[in-house]
């Protein structure tokens, strides 16, 4: 058995976010939430209450937020599943025997999610560093315990953005250890390794799954891959998707779209498009609002030395939401500076905490809470005033009102995508904004 926190040097921010970022469902079995559903819902078979859920979560978070091993896991979640009742084997309604909680159970609940959520972050890391090291490799633990299907893909190179790693990006099973590393074209080119086309390898069907507590036969869309040697790779029913890209949304994926889109005019005109969604604006508003709320509540428990306030209503660092798609003109003139950016501005709950600070409330920069919810339609206003500011490599969108303007501030960390990007955002005099400019520490670029 693998003990996959050796594989953490540090705490996985982006695993503990992806895995923070689930919702909750409630199955009979694991097949019921099935694929995509699950990089968006933290499940476990056969729980029927939301208090053992509870607990399940909290203890596979923590073991992703503090690397802790599975005898750690089991220890410290086997009283509490034990007190609540679901440990040992139960009756159904049909009288068969049921296995609730087990050390078994545990073991596997721990691998799969911690496996899932690290390879989620990984996907993540890798999109991100797409324009740099555009090939990826499919890499099997060559030892007696890896899937002859899984070896079959070991060593074979895909560009990132083929869609063949829809169906196989890592996990493909209950226990898998696969995993993918990232190339440069010199990197294939030194090791001879030959990039495929895998878009005609998948071949889409339908799977049977039968129900061990009833009997009945369920059918599910599933994939396989059919590689030109006419070896055959399946994954286990339900595995047959990328967990990273499915948790992380589709604005990424549509982000790496954009990028390959040549005719200019029809890549302006889906950039305008998506900013200027109706549907994407409203779910940007409830994001922020929500989030707005959880700091008020943390910040109303600090003033009351309310401990338990202030563990629950924390900001999540690794929180995060898109504002907005950016256009070509601002990408071009951030490449222009050395600065490869993403398509996708991002908002994280640690950046809104920090602009909706109480040193920030109390000085008078704080937005109101209506302003923080029109951020995404501020960016995107072609009345906005866009600068650059010159010595700390910061993207400025300025809305003037009168004396005070709303200023929001994109900040690039270094050479290479910054997918993540952080945003911050205040009231400023606008008299020190024409300051700024007439100084030349701001460099106007619309």
């Amino acid at each position: 058995m693998i003990d996959l926190s050796i594989a953490f040097n540090k705490p996985p921010a982006d695993a503990v976010a992806y895995f923070k970022s689930k919702g909750y469902a409630i199955s009979d079995e694991w097949h019921d939430v099935l694929t995509t559903a699950h990089a968006k819902a933290f499940t476990v078979a056969r729980v029927q209450s939301m208090e053992v859920l509870e607990a399940i979560r909290k203890y596979t978070d923590t073991a992703l937020a503090e690397g802790l091993t599975a005898k750690q896991f089991r220890e410290q979640l086997t009283p509490e599943l034990q007190k609540l009742g679901w440990w040992g084997k139960t009756k159904n309604e049909q009288g068969d025997s049921v296995q609730l909680g087990s050390p078994y159970r545990l073991n596997n609940i721990y691998r799969t999610n911690l496996q899932t959520a690290y390879m989620s972050g990984r996907y993540r890391r890798m999109l991100a560093r797409s324009k740099t090291h555009p090939y990826w490799q499919y890499v099997a633990i060559d030892d007696a315990q890896t899937r002859p299907e899984h070896r079959l893909l070991h060593g074979k190179v895909f560009r990132f953005d083929d869609p063949i790693w829809q169906t196989i990006f890592p996990p493909n099973g209950w226990g898998c250890r696969c995993r993918v590393r990232a190339l440069t074209a010199e990197q294939v080119k030194a090791r001879g390794l030959t990039v495929e086309d895998g878009s005609g390898y998948v071949q889409q069907f339908d799977a049977e799954i039968v129900s061990r507590e009833s009997g009945e036969v369920k059918t599910t869309e599933h994939a396989r891959v059919k590689l030109p040697s006419g070896d055959v790779m399946t994954p286990d029913v339900g595995w047959a998707y990328s967990p990273g890209q499915s948790a992380f949304g589709t604005d990424v994926a549509v982000a790496v779209k954009l990028g390959k889109v040549e005719d200019v005019q029809l890549r302006a005109e889906t950039i305008q498009a998506l900013n200027n969604s109706d549907e994407r604006a409203k779910a940007f508003e409830l994001w922020t609002r929500k989030s707005i709320e959880r700091i008020e509540r943390f910040q109303a428990a600090k003033l009351a030395g309310d401990k338990v306030g202030l563990k629950a209503n924390g900001p999540r660092p690794q929180h995060k939401t898109v504002v907005s798609f950016l256009g070509d003109d601002i990408s071009q003139k951030l490449q222009d500076k050395g600065i490869d950016a993403a398509r996708t501005l991002i908002l994280s709950e640690r950046a809104l905490a920090h602009a909706h600070s109480e040193k920030h409330q109390a000085n008078g920069t704080a937005l109101a809470l209506k302003a923080y919810t029109e951020l995404s339609t501020l960016i995107n206003d072609p009345k906005v005033q866009v600068l650059w500011e010159r010595e700390r490599n910061e993207l400025l969108y300025v809305k003037r009102d009168g004396e005070e303007s709303i200023k929001v501030v994109v900040r690039y960390q270094g050479k290479g995508i910054e997918l993540d990007t952080l945003i911050n955002a205040l009231k400023v005099k606008t008299l020190t904004i024409d300051a700024a400019i007439s100084g030349g520490l701001y460099e106007v670029w619309r």
